[in-house]
């Protein structure tokens, strides 16, 4: 009776060094098999695979996680030793980041939008000094501050609630975040920030039941102007 078969020793997991020989269907298929992120190119995957050699825990989304808010936030802060650091210096320098195998392209993502932002900001503050100078007395009222309905505070607090700003800061960094704002007394803004909120709550409400022309025409302006902010 001829001896059994043995089958076939399974191949040698590669070691690092073999990671750069292999082809990039090669390293997709061991991404899959660690349940890794499949996208970038082959120099990505290699260090994908070298960074999570055990794979990695399933996190929160980034879009919803603590880390991309740490993350926005050092973005902002001027002060923020971010950004003297590479990538994947930062990467590597906080545990929340490490659970993100993307980490690199949600980062550069990220601060496209946040310098996007902030361009922006920088234009509205240049049109609201530019408009404020050139009206220095006509649009003040009795109480010693501009009246909010001709002012472009007005059309950007607009555009801030209609994007969700006002939720992720206290209304004191909101009104410190445009200069147009800062031409309000604090409770006055904070009025204005609430009287907005409601008017588009109500108007999402009374455009869906009633179908009237002019709530329909406000939103759709403010999302337009959202869309371009």
């Amino acid at each position: 009776m001829a001896p059994a078969r043995s089958k076939p020793a399974p191949p040698p997991h590669p070691q690092d060094g073999d990671l750069s020989k292999l082809k990039k269907a090669d390293l997709e298929s061991l991404l899959k098999k660690k349940d890794l992120p499949l996208a970038g190119n082959k120099d990505e995957l290699i260090e994908r695979l070298r960074k999570y050699p055990n794979g990695c825990p399933k996190a929160i989304a980034w879009q919803f996680s603590e880390a991309k808010k740490k993350l926005k936030k050092d973005l902002l802060d001027s002060t923020s030793p971010i950004h003297n650091m590479s990538v994947r210096s930062i990467w590597n320098s906080d545990n929340q980041y490490l659970q993100y195998p993307l980490f690199p392209r949600y980062y550069k993502d990220l601060k496209a939008r946040v310098e996007a932002e902030k361009k922006q900001v920088h234009q509205d503050d240049v049109k609201a000094e530019r408009h404020i100078k050139n009206n220095p007395h006509s649009r003040i009222n009795r109480r010693g501050y501009p009246h909010w309905h001709k002012h472009p505070a007005k059309e950007f607090l607009e555009v801030d609630v209609a994007n969700k700003v006002h939720e992720r800061m206290s209304r004191t960094k909101l009104q410190q975040s445009r200069a147009a704002y800062m031409a309000f007394p604090p409770e006055v803004f904070s009025k204005c920030v609430n009287r907005e909120i409601d008017k588009q709550r109500a108007a999402q409400f009374w455009a869906h039941k009633r179908n009237k022309r002019g709530m329909k025409k406000y939103l759709k302006d403010v999302e337009e102007r959202a869309k371009n902010a």
